[in-house]
């Protein structure tokens, strides 16, 4: 990329979108005011279902805002709190949800990952589905169970219910093994098998 800013804020919105599961145009439509480095949050405002939630970020996400939004001073972006926080040179204030999309697929067909043509491979969004099937993996790992947990997630993703939410679990092999795992824990003592095989 040409512009001197634009690497790394393509490289926050790819962290945004994949960490806190942000829509294409909740990235573009984020204020430097919305960046909280004192409690560690974002403030997503004009989300899809017009809502606004304010979105804890880990202390690592942070530290990269932290840095993007020094790199965006010194490139002379403007400081007011209503201002763009993925700021650029030209023309309008925000980038378009559109141009977000472009640019990060451009990354993402740069890296391989997707043909240099046509819509084949993953989309900006499947960040998004990657957010929540992580989050559920990691869950099973510290013996959570991700269904008490679901409609925190749903939430966090601005979604009404959990059953928007659902359609984003794409069963891996890892999410798999881990549900199998708790399943033989907790649910097949239950079934006595022991027991029946012995009859």
């Amino acid at each position: 990329p040409r512009a001197t800013l634009r690497p790394l804020s393509i490289y926050t919105m790819l962290l945004l979108a994949y960490c806190a599961g942000l829509r294409r145009g909740e990235l573009a439509r984020l204020d430097l005011g919305d960046v909280n480095p004192g409690d560690g949050t974002i403030t997503v405002r004009q989300t899809k279902f017009f809502k606004t939630r304010i979105l804890p970020l880990p202390d690592s996400v942070m530290t990269e805002l932290r840095t993007y939004i020094a790199a965006r001073r010194r490139a002379g972006a403007s400081q007011d709190s209503h201002s763009a926080l993925f700021w650029h040179v030209h023309g309008r204030s925000h980038y378009t949800p559109e141009m977000v999309t472009w640019m990060l697929t451009g990354v993402i067909r740069r890296a391989g990952l997707k043909p240099l043509q046509g819509q084949l491979g993953p989309r900006v969004h499947d960040l998004r589905h990657s957010m929540v099937v992580n989050r559920i993996l990691e869950w099973y790992r510290l013996g959570i169970n991700p269904q008490d947990r679901l409609p925190f997630l749903a939430t966090y993703l601005g979604h009404r219910d959990i059953n928007s939410t659902l359609v984003y679990i794409t069963v891996t092999q890892d999410l798999l093994h881990l549900a199998n795992e708790r399943f033989r824990a907790l649910g097949a003592p239950c079934l006595n098998l022991e027991r029946e095989v012995r009859s």
